[in-house]
């Protein structure tokens, strides 16, 4: 096994475009949830993270504890957490 290092940013951090290219591959993971409709029946509904304000998809990183690389993508898979 080799170590290497790897620049990590938060959200927050990440430029206009790096934010673009994760919203972009979030439009196909959905959030569901039930609500009702206007005669009460139980129906399911769909959210996106591209359609939550700024500060709400900083909060769901930041709860997630999401880190990615430059451009986007998602890092955390990548990270070995120590002992």
């Amino acid at each position: 096994m080799e170590l290497v290092k790897i620049q990590a940013y938060k959200y927050q951090e990440l430029d206009d475009k790096a934010k673009e290219n994760y919203i972009h591959k979030m439009w196909d993971m959905p959030f569901d949830y039930e609500d009702e409709d206007e005669h009460g029946n139980s129906i399911m509904k769909y959210e996106y993270f591209g359609d939550w304000e700024l500060s709400e998809q900083i909060d769901f990183c930041e709860c997630n504890e999401y880190l990615f690389d430059k451009y986007g993508n998602p890092i955390n898979r990548l990270i070995e957490k120590g002992e």
